[in-house]
């Protein structure tokens, strides 16, 4: 199985000055689901940060394209790349992990 990459984040900004970068934040989240990099994006909750399901890159790769997230660039994140190999997997997920 592929390997999939949790990326999750902490927001070291205020809700609002975050708030002003969501919008391209989420285009640069899109432009990566478009492309077969990731496969969801979203906040936690409660909205401390979030978390992104990554697949199809290597971990440099995955580190070059956070690069050009708004959040990252403006300093308004910290990142944690976990990887993971599934064991298991439901069958309506196994297109990620071939």
């Amino acid at each position: 199985m592929k390997k999939i990459f949790v990326v999750s984040t902490t927001y070291t900004k205020s809700l609002e000055e975050v708030g002003k970068f969501r919008k391209d934040h989420f285009k640069f989240i899109q432009k990566y689901i478009d492309a077969g990099k990731f496969i969801a994006g979203g906040r936690q909750n409660p909205p401390t940060g979030g978390l992104i399901l990554a697949y199809n890159v290597t971990k440099e790769e995955l580190e070059e394209i956070l690069k050009e997230d708004p959040y990252y660039k403006n300093n308004l994140i910290e990142t944690v790349i976990t990887e993971f190999a599934p064991a298991l997997l439901n069958k309506s997920f196994e297109k990620f992990s071939n």
